[in-house]
């Protein structure tokens, strides 16, 4: 099995994104416990998703959830849910929270895409726009769950 490795930003763009996203965990309102979750499904291993998809899932926090094909973690952004089918996290907020950008072709449902306002298309599933968070440096990391940034509250995405 070939995993596909998405690049969100350049190695200067990430370390800049890391610098403001802990400035934000100190000063946005969220909570950040600095617990870290269990990586891996059954097996300590990510569990298998449709062809095409650049998402597994592993257990973050006791219960399923998706991490990309590095092994960090997805989430999703309350704040998307005013404005159906589109990403209210840009500029600033996009640097923080990569979007994750979907891959070529045709997905299967319940994932799609949607068209960003920088012109990329961003993976969604069940309509919701998916993103990591520049504040987790390691695969399994969920330090941007329960996080109050940039409008609203992030969660991890769970299938």
């Amino acid at each position: 099995m070939t995993k596909k490795l998405i690049s969100f930003a350049s190695l200067s763009g990430a370390l800049a994104a890391v610098a403001v996203a802990s400035a934000l965990m100190t000063g946005c309102g969220g909570s950040y416990n600095g617990a870290s979750a269990v990586y891996g499904g059954p097996g300590n291993s990510p569990s298998p998703t449709p062809q095409g998809v650049p998402l597994q899932t592993a257990s973050l926090k006791g219960s399923p959830g998706f991490v990309n094909g590095s092994g960090h973690t997805v989430y999703v952004f309350d704040a998307d849910l005013q404005s159906p089918g589109r990403s209210v996290c840009n500029g600033p907020c996009a640097q923080n929270w990569p979007p994750m950008i979907a891959p070529p072709g045709t997905l299967p449902a319940p994932y799609a895409s949607i068209v960003r306002q920088d012109g990329r298309n961003q993976l969604t599933y069940k309509g919701r726009p998916m993103y990591t968070f520049a504040g987790d440096g390691a695969p399994g990391q969920t330090n941007g769950d329960g996080l109050n940034a940039f409008g609203g509250i992030w969660h991890i995405a769970r299938p």
